[in-house]
């Protein structure tokens, strides 16, 4: 009798748990905060993303990985960098970070569908809440939940250069060693929703997937290019005309290649920095 009680006890208790789980809700998230790059020089990240690109440098902050610059591209979305000697000859992105309301919430939430993710949140050395999990691929993805006294927060207003090219990341590039429609991760746990695909051959499996996140207009984008370092920020331009105007009269030893209208039927412009690290451009709109 007494085992049958706490048989039924135990039950209770572990069906409470799953339904916990089942109906733990996945926290509001507001877009790509940031993408943190290792590079091979702070000077050179000074001298492409700040006088050739226009981006203003805010702050620096410790990281378990060494130092981390930052630069501004608004209040809410920022390019980070940490110095590797070798940067050039690895995967140069290290992270790309989307904004939650809830970090904790978010861990609990990825946890419970699934996801291998660290036993709590920690606070970075700018003073937000963050925990980092690995895509399918490897890729690493940080969420963030940005705290009123961190550095990134009390910047407002702050290091926002009218000389800047861009005044938004569009979305990233994220490289993916097979693209499925449905994503495990992306599309699975997070509930990203598919934008479009390339091909559009619903009977293959894509090589270029756009999805989106629900709460706002960022996107990444996951692609099968056969090279691991293909991840990169995509800045949003008004005009591609002038922004590769504007960076023909900034250039000096740096490389403008030619645009070309990308499968979304925008104009992209993609250029390289010298760590090797693919920097791309797209317009709001279709080619018109």
């Amino acid at each position: 009798m007494k085992y049958s009680k706490f048989a039924i006890i135990l039950s209770i208790i572990l069906l409470s748990l799953n339904l916990s789980a089942q109906e733990m809700k996945r926290p509001a998230i507001w877009g790509i905060a940031k993408i943190t790059f290792s590079v091979s020089d702070f000077e050179t990240a000074r001298s492409y993303y700040g006088k050739f690109l226009g981006f203003q440098e805010c702050f620096s902050y410790q990281s378990d990985k060494g130092t981390v610059v930052s630069f501004k591209v608004n209040d809410r979305q920022f390019l980070e960098f940490i110095q590797n000697k070798s940067a050039g000859e690895k995967p140069r992105m290290l992270s790309v970070s989307f904004e939650t309301d809830n970090a904790d919430q978010m861990r609990m939430y990825l946890g419970s569908n699934g996801i291998v993710v660290p036993p709590s949140v920690t606070t970075d050395g700018a003073g937000n809440d963050v925990f980092t999990v690995s895509d399918p691929t490897g890729n690493m993805i940080e969420f963030i939940e940005f705290k009123a006294n961190s550095l990134h927060k009390k910047s407002a207003g702050k290091f926002v250069s009218d000389t800047r090219i861009s005044r938004r990341i569009h979305h990233a590039g994220l490289y993916a060693e097979k693209v499925l429609v449905k994503d495990p991760f992306y599309v699975g746990a997070l509930n990203f929703r598919m934008i479009w695909k390339y091909p559009d051959d619903q009977s293959v499996d894509p090589s270029f997937l756009y999805l989106a996140m629900p709460e706002c207009t960022e996107n990444i984008e996951l692609l099968s290019s056969g090279d691991a370092s293909a991840n990169h920020p995509c800045f949003l331009v008004d005009d591609m005309q002038e922004a590769i105007y504007t960076l023909k009269e900034r250039r000096e030893n740096e490389i403008l290649n030619s645009p070309s209208v990308g499968r979304g039927n925008r104009w992209l412009l993609n250029i390289t920095d010298q760590d090797k690290i693919k920097v791309e451009f797209t317009e709001a709109h279709t080619v018109r």
